[in-house]
């Protein structure tokens, strides 16, 4: 009898070979995303009530408080506000008549506000703590920002199109930048998502196929991860996140899984899959982890969410 060699199974064996024991991550829920639409009312819908249901791509994550999260939709431009249980609160396309484009990170500051990055406007929007508009936080055509992040008073933004990494003060002043084209270490090829923690800055280096840490003033710490289909190589890399006790999950949208790598960039796990199941994905790309462990996947072309729990295995 012949064994199909697949993906998952290379892994599991690669992890088997390696005597790699990780905590385990156990499946929670999965969300759907939908809305009602808001376009023109047809005769059933009005003697019926009903209005048609829209799905949601979403893109990125980020928390705004202990039971509501902000949604990126960069395919159909939308910011999107929804509860822990995926009811959309609220859904913002245009801004004082502009039309939100490609919505593809958002982050937080220590004050509440919320911070959108869309990729084709070039710029950075800034919302109030309680989710209305304040102002355009970083505008710039030369920029092509697709990630940001707050850490330690600052925010660090990838410019995909510049292959760099930006750093902000709290008033959107330049305060300094690291990174070019290339392939060695401090260099990058069109780098896409970036996480931090206290100590480092984790950025996804998609075409170079590896994710680079820095410390926060842009000085190197190290870099893992190269083209390739078994465990610790990458094909499409997208979203990262790195868990209190600084594990790093990188998510892959070819591979349709999530990674886990230590500080050191050693590979220790996966989870997911090609599919529509839960614990499955397709193409999924924005990740965030709550402070007890709580691991959210943007499950992209699946139109929902899917959260996980990292558990502690018995011993």
């Amino acid at each position: 009898m012949k064994i199909r060699i697949t993906l998952p199974l290379l892994i599991l064996l690669l992890c088997t070979f390696m005597g790699i024991e990780a905590r385990s991550i156990q499946h929670v829920k999965t969300i759907p995303l939908q809305y009602r639409s808001a376009g023109k009312k047809s005769l059933k819908s009005l003697i019926f009530g009903r209005k048609k249901m829209r799905p949601v791509k979403p893109c990125a994550l980020c928390r705004i408080s202990s039971d509501l999260l902000c949604v990126t939709d960069s395919v159909n431009g939308a910011i999107i506000f929804i509860d822990s249980e995926g009811d959309i609160k609220k859904r913002i396309t245009h801004i004082k008549g502009i039309k939100i484009i490609s919505p593809v990170s958002a982050c937080t500051d220590d004050r509440g506000n919320l911070y959108i990055a869309d990729s084709t406007q070039g710029g950075i929007i800034r919302f109030d703590g309680n989710l209305n508009f304040h102002d355009i936080f970083i505008a710039s055509q030369q920029w092509r920002i697709t990630g940001i992040v707050f850490a330690k008073n600052f925010f660090y933004c990838v410019d995909t199109q510049n292959h760099q990494v930006l750093s902000f003060d709290r008033q959107g002043q330049l305060r300094f930048s690291f990174g070019k084209r290339g392939s060695r270490e401090k260099e990058f090829n069109y780098p896409t998502h970036i996480a931090a923690d206290g100590e480092y800055l984790y950025i996804t280096d998609a075409m170079n196929f590896r994710v680079q840490i820095f410390d926060h003033q842009g000085q190197i710490v190290r870099a893992f991860g190269s083209h390739g289909r078994g465990g610790g190589h990458f094909s499409k890399p997208k979203g990262i996140a790195v868990s209190r006790e600084k594990l790093i999950f990188a998510a892959d949208a070819m591979f349709d899984n999530i990674q886990v790598f230590n500080l050191e960039g050693d590979f220790l796990s996966y989870f997911g899959g090609p599919g529509q199941q839960d614990g499955q994905f397709w193409m999924p790309s924005g990740l965030m982890i709550d402070r007890d462990g709580t691991i959210w996947v943007a499950d992209t072309f699946n139109r929902r969410i899917q959260v996980f729990r990292l558990m502690e295995n018995e011993k």
